[in-house]
């Protein structure tokens, strides 16, 4: 009896860390299998290149200190979010970084990412990172 009364709370919290993973995939604007899509049917617009630095505490704590060159101010947000494969660049403040793209090409439709860095320097429980990426724009014929 009391071998069992063991075992009860190990297998409640195993039961609880295996129950806390989810996984969610939303893909709404993805290009269905019908539609062909073709470098003639874009006109090339330009290219930009945008780029974030932030510090990154601990591990998991970071803090945008500039986007596109100049100091980042919290409370200007205004973010890109192309779903799909359009824009692939990820990670905090590269969202806000795209939104430049829009101000330059307002018309543009299309999103290629050529290059992408990534440069980390390491310090003591922290690290500074700057991204930047290449972008070409297009927009549809």
């Amino acid at each position: 009896m009391k071998s069992i009364l063991k075992i009860i709370p190990a297998l409640a919290l195993a039961l609880c860390l295996a129950s806390c993973g989810t996984t969610t995939k939303s893909d709404p604007f993805s290009v269905s299998p019908s539609l062909e899509l073709r470098m003639t049917d874009l006109v090339f617009l330009g290219e930009c290149e945008i780029s974030c630095e932030y510090d990154t505490y601990i591990g998991f704590i970071r803090h945008l200190t500039k986007v596109n060159g100049e100091d980042y101010v919290p409370g200007d947000k205004v973010k890109l979010n192309v779903p799909g494969r359009g824009l692939a660049v990820s990670g905090k403040g590269m969202e806000i970084a795209a939104a430049k793209m829009l101000e330059k090409y307002p018309e543009a439709r299309f999103f290629q990412v050529v290059l992408e860095t990534k440069e980390t320097d390491r310090a003591f429980l922290g690290s500074s990172t700057k991204r930047v990426a290449k972008v070409r724009v297009y927009k549809f014929k």
